[in-house]
């Protein structure tokens, strides 16, 4: 369907959906692909873009090449610079308002669906099977040790000061890292979560309340930490086998009370097997065939 991969995004650590394209273009270079990642300041001068399969985001497309041979995949992206060119999807991130709102066909086992030209899916985490796999051997072996830290690697908005509060009362050091001024490695952050007491995806009230899935829920799980989250939505994802609870202090004492090694590999192999960014690009594989040939 096309010769290369034009990842048209954020840079590494630029914002937080560099590290969606992070994911991509590490899964496309693992399998096989010749896959760019490029911005808006990039000199393409000499890159032939021809049968090019081009994802991108609505705040970071201005310069992106426009050919009608190649494929766009567009998330959030004002769809009007694309009016002229034939094969344009959108990808959007499954919610539970989405799927209510409309009957969408299952495109495999994959956790995806579509309807016409859009593709559902969520997000992933940015480790590959064999790097989940060395994981589940630390945790079987009980090389992961947890430090009297609780790590928190991101923008710390509600209800992280919830859990501050809960680390304050119960004697942990809740350590901040990240964000758009404080960036850590990919592998650092691996490493914070893996030496953190707790590792919680907690989220804000309109994700909740919208059953937006983080993609933090799959990162933690597949570093070697138990599923923790305040979001019915994504603990049915798992079929309610997460640590769930709506009030944050509760939910993290029980984490604390039921931080099983056999629950934690079997969710870690679920991620591996079913929430990478390898079973992503196999989904985007799937909705193009299935678009394509129709066209």
């Amino acid at each position: 369907m096309f010769k290369q991969v034009i990842i048209w995004g954020h840079k590494l650590h630029s914002h937080t959906h560099s590290y969606i394209h992070y994911g991509f273009h590490k899964a496309f270079n693992h399998l096989g692909y010749k896959c760019l990642w490029l911005d808006n300041s990039d000199d393409i001068s000499n890159i032939n873009f021809s049968n090019s399969l081009f994802i991108t985001e609505g705040q970071v497309d201005n310069n992106i090449p426009i050919r009608n041979d190649s494929i766009y995949l567009l998330h959030n992206c004002n769809t009007t610079k694309y009016s002229s060119i034939n094969n344009v999807f959108n990808i959007q991130v499954i919610t539970k308002t989405e799927l209510n709102r409309y009957s969408y066909n299952t495109l495999s086992n994959e956790y995806g669906f579509y309807l016409n030209d859009q593709l559902l899916l969520c997000w992933a985490t940015d480790l590959l099977p064999d790097e989940i796999n060395k994981n589940i051997n630390l945790v079987k072996n009980d090389n992961i040790v947890s430090s009297k830290n609780l790590n928190f690697v991101g923008m710390p908005i509600y209800p992280w000061d919830e859990v501050k509060k809960w680390c304050e009362n119960n004697g942990y050091n809740y350590t901040n890292c990240g964000g758009f001024d404080k960036n850590v490695s990919c592998e650092e952050n691996m490493k914070l979560i893996q030496e953190s007491i707790l590792a919680p995806a907690f989220q804000e009230k309109w994700q909740v309340n919208n059953g937006y899935i983080p993609c933090r829920i799959f990162k933690n799980i597949s570093y070697g930490k138990i599923g923790i989250t305040n979001n019915h939505f994504v603990n049915e994802l798992f079929n309610n086998k997460l640590i769930y609870g709506e009030n944050i202090y509760e939910t993290l004492n029980l984490a604390l009370l039921h931080n099983n090694k056999d629950k934690l590999i079997s969710l870690m192999e679920e991620v591996r097997d079913k929430h990478t960014y390898i079973n992503r690009v196999n989904l985007i594989l799937l909705f193009l065939k299935s678009q394509l040939k129709t066209m």
